[in-house]
């Protein structure tokens, strides 16, 4: 069953970027941070929909929400400026990497092990992340950029090493009371950065605005399952099969759906992420 659950996480997450990417490529003014909290509200709404319309919170589940809501808004934020302030493929490749926190935890504080076949398979995923992403490109490296990419970095990563610890602390319990919460949180921050930055979706896009929710009610089935498999499959498989399962799909995705031209070096990289994953579950 965890490899159902698995596999629904993998197909869910690359669903959420198609939906990202339908958003982008049909709005006149993307608004990013109003997008954002439209996602939250969606993921809020799965959540509570999970709960049985009957959450029930407790004091000692919310310091976890409040700093998974800090992650979640860290990793979006950073990610949005270190683009703005930088190169694309490089902030999409270290962000990428942010797996290896959530997978170091489980290594050096959890007691997770990986055998000889497991290195090679994680090895094998990080090259494979660094031929689809690495292109060449003039790169300006500047203290805005840095410090917008390690947000994007530490927060990727600390949203699903605080949901590993929260559901470890309260023995698999309280998941859509953790989550609706942070995301509450979340949505209030993501509303005053668009008002901060101005955002104003122009006419015709409100109606764009339920891709939001659905790529929220995606994340939220999402963050669900994950929540589910940290209690049967070890973070330091969990997290790099996720990602290399991700890779695997968004190949799919991108060659037959948006009919996307890929060259021979990310052919490569994807055959390697395929290989990553098997040697990873082995």
């Amino acid at each position: 069953m965890e490899y159902l659950f698995l596999l629904a996480v993998v197909v869910l997450v690359s669903l959420q970027d198609v939906l990202k990417k339908q958003y982008n490529s049909r709005s006149q003014s993307p608004c990013t941070f109003l997008f954002s909290f439209f996602t939250s509200v969606g993921a809020i709404l799965l959540f509570i929909a999970a709960s049985g319309f009957r959450p029930d919170f407790r004091a000692d589940v919310l310091p976890y929400s409040v700093g998974f809501a800090a992650a979640f808004a860290s990793a979006i934020a950073g990610s949005f400026f270190a683009i703005k302030h930088g190169s694309l493929s490089i902030t999409i490749l270290v962000t990428s990497y942010s797996l290896i926190i959530p997978a170091l935890y489980g290594v050096f504080a959890l007691g997770d092990t990986l055998g000889t076949l497991g290195i090679i398979g994680l090895a094998l995923l990080f090259i494979s992340i660094f031929l689809i992403n690495a292109k060449r490109e003039k790169v300006s490296i500047n203290t805005k950029w840095i410090i917008s990419l390690l947000f994007a970095f530490v927060g990727n990563g600390m949203c699903s090493l605080i949901q590993k610890t929260q559901q470890l602390k309260f023995a698999g319990e309280y998941k859509s009371e953790f989550m609706i919460a942070a995301l509450l949180i979340s949505a209030v921050m993501f509303l005053i950065l668009a008002l901060v930055k101005r955002e104003r979706i122009v006419r015709g896009d409100m109606k764009l605005m339920p891709l939001g929710v659905a790529t929220g009610i995606a994340n939220g089935i999402t963050n669900y399952l994950v929540m589910v498999l940290t209690g049967l499959i070890p973070s330091v498989i969990l997290f790099p099969v996720i990602s290399a399962g991700g890779i695997v799909i968004g190949f799919l995705v991108a060659l037959f759906i948006y009919r996307e031209r890929l060259n021979k070096i990310q052919y490569i990289g994807y055959f390697i992420g395929i290989a990553s994953i098997i040697l990873l579950n082995l």
